[in-house]
């Protein structure tokens, strides 16, 4: 019964707005995806650190090639190298130089 002027309220659930609490809860998953994306990027990486000497003729690319594994991405480890070692000019290597190099542990299944 509702009296004239008196406004009757809605149920709850229909109250509700529902498209608003679904975006919410998308926004919400989405951003524990990236936090748990991150943890697993920082967990503690073991890292293999190899040294190889310059050679006559060799290239940069050529001497990471040897300790690189099939996961690695070669243009990101050849410029991590670079970084590393402070190289400025990778086409004139001096002959003699040592490279430290370090690349991530493969696991042995």
């Amino acid at each position: 019964m509702t009296k004239k002027g008196v406004r009757t309220m809605k149920p709850l659930i229909r109250r509700i707005r529902w498209v608003r609490i679904g975006c919410i809860l998308c926004g919400i998953l989405a951003a524990g995806a990236v936090g748990y994306s991150c943890y697993m990027d920082s967990l503690a990486t073991e890292l293999v650190e190899y040294r190889a000497t310059v050679k006559e003729g060799d290239t940069l690319w050529g001497i990471v090639a040897k300790v690189a594994t099939d996961k690695e991405d070669m243009s990101r480890l050849t410029w991590q190298v670079m970084q590393d070692n402070r190289i400025s000019d990778p086409g004139h290597l001096q002959p003699g130089t040592e490279l430290v190099i370090r690349v991530k542990a493969a696991r042995e299944l």
